[in-house]
């Protein structure tokens, strides 16, 4: 269990022994954050479990008074304080760990709730932070909501601004790493990696939820089946879980942001249609689940100045979000019935169009790992999604577009998640499409490379790759 968490958590595993060994001379304290389930816990507690630790979750939704007796329990299961001591008051608590448990890693899980348990706790903080620099203690404090996160630790005038001496920025696994972690699941070929990487993502929760249920090797379908559409099963409340902690006032907004989004109204504008809102009426929350809440993200064309682009689509960062707002969010009446058969036929008929998103994200990928070991024609500096108009106004969209200003090279890609694609078809779409992409069209050198499951024929043309799912194989394995 323990080797499927940590599958590429060397660095930040690294990272943490160090501090270990600096915070016994002198205060060390650590950030750790990054969005739910992506591994924050585990991480830390593995990488303490050779030393002494405490650990103090903040939940929400107690008082003060109940998190108090808590922590105190907490203090005297690990004998740092006598049986009989009683803790009143969080000031109390905060001087007592600085007193009585030097030579200690503390861990304060979910810190950012400590705003609205005790407002106070992180002013406290920050004096015996100031005053105790000497004490050989390490604490460490993970954070899921980013906004929040940033409000206590990143504003210049909260009171920790400035005293964390280090921070890791915890991220999704890559598909390469999900590939590993499928492998012990017992599972062999491409098609089920990309299959459960364009529903999970890179979040071990997920998988080892897998494994905890006796799922390793089954079909994609009776995972699902099983993890998400049934009564009591494991997964099938996640989603409204995570959320649930996140918003406040406006929760119906953001629901149907993530809906639209998820059903294709990727622009700004096509999202206020889909709620029946004007424009205006959505601007803060959508800035919010942007750089707030991190749900969301903004893309412009790869060959437009972020700043200045006013071509902007909408994505949602987190594939699981992207699975439960485009197939049981809107048919939300028939799952809390249990009618799970209707919406499972609603998941049969477009679930290969999902699949093709992941496997984009999943190109995407392969072309870096390409493009670190050197293996395209050029080495690309820049990559992305581009779109736009042709000169009859009409739209299109390129998978993804990379390119090298000093070298004036560029390569264009399509992504199809299909058996037998007819290639010399789809490079002819794709040159044409490419003539529209306004990027030193006089003077550019261009590249082709094409994805599938598999092609009809495999064609040979100078400036052209093609990568069938035995290809992209070896892309991760080569």
């Amino acid at each position: 269990m323990v080797v499927l968490i940590f599958i590429n958590r060397e660095t930040e595993l690294l990272e943490l022994e160090n501090i270990a060994k600096l915070s016994e001379k002198r205060l060390f304290t650590t950030l750790i954050y990054g969005p739910r389930r992506v591994g924050k816990t585990e991480l830390v507690k593995h990488a303490s479990k050779s030393m002494p630790f405490l650990y103090f979750f903040v939940y929400e939704g107690k008082t003060k008074e109940s998190l108090l007796k808590e922590f105190e329990t907490e203090l005297k299961e690990k004998g740092c304080i006598d049986k009989d001591v009683e803790i009143r008051d969080f000031d109390s608590f905060i001087r007592l760990l600085f007193r009585a448990c030097e030579n200690t890693r503390i861990i304060f899980d979910e810190v950012q709730y400590m705003n609205r348990v005790y407002p106070a706790f992180f002013s406290v903080l920050q004096r015996e932070i100031d005053e105790n620099q000497q004490k050989k203690m390490h604490f460490v404090f993970l954070g899921s909501i980013t906004g929040l996160i940033k409000k206590v630790f990143e504003d210049s005038k909260a009171p920790l601004y400035g005293r964390m001496k280090s921070s890791i920025n915890l991220k999704p696994l890559t598909y390469k790493n999900v590939r590993v972690f499928l492998k012990k699941l017992k599972y062999d070929n491409e098609e089920d990696f990309i299959k459960f990487y364009s529903v999970f993502g890179g979040f071990p929760k997920y998988y080892t939820a897998m494994q905890d249920f006796g799922l390793e090797g089954k079909k994609f379908d009776e995972v699902i089946r099983y993890l998400f559409f049934r009564d009591n099963a494991p997964l099938r409340n996640e989603v409204i879980f995570i959320l649930r902690s996140e918003f406040g006032a406006g929760k119906s907004y953001y629901y149907n942001i993530l809906e639209a989004i998820a059903t294709s109204h990727t622009k700004f504008s096509e999202i206020a249609s889909f709620m029946g809102k004007n424009p205006t009426a959505i601007t803060s929350f959508m800035d919010d689940a942007v750089n707030y809440y991190e749900l969301i993200e903004r893309l412009v064309p790869v060959t437009h100045k972020k700043t200045k682009s006013r071509n902007t689509s909408y994505v949602i960062k987190n594939p699981l979000f992207r699975f439960w707002f485009r197939y049981i969010y809107p048919h939300l009446s028939y799952f809390e019935n249990g009618d799970y058969e209707y919406v499972l036929k609603k998941v049969d008929l477009t679930i290969n169009s999902f699949f093709g998103k992941g496997f984009e994200t999943v190109c995407q990928e392969a072309l870096k790992e390409l493009n670190g070991r050197k293996k395209l024609p050029f080495v690309f500096h820049k990559s992305g999604s581009e779109w736009g108009k042709d000169t009859n106004r009409n739209a299109f969209e390129i998978d993804t577009v990379a390119f090298n200003e000093s070298t004036k090279e560029i390569l264009f890609c399509e992504c199809k998640w299909k058996e037998k694609v007819n290639a010399k078809k789809i490079l002819a779409e794709l040159k044409e499409k490419a003539k529209f992409v306004l990027w030193n069209n006089n003077g550019r050198k261009e590249h082709y490379v094409l994805f599938a499951k598999s092609f009809k024929e495999k064609i040979e043309e100078p400036g052209v790759m093609l990568f069938d799912l035995k290809d992209l194989k070896n892309c991760f394995e080569g």
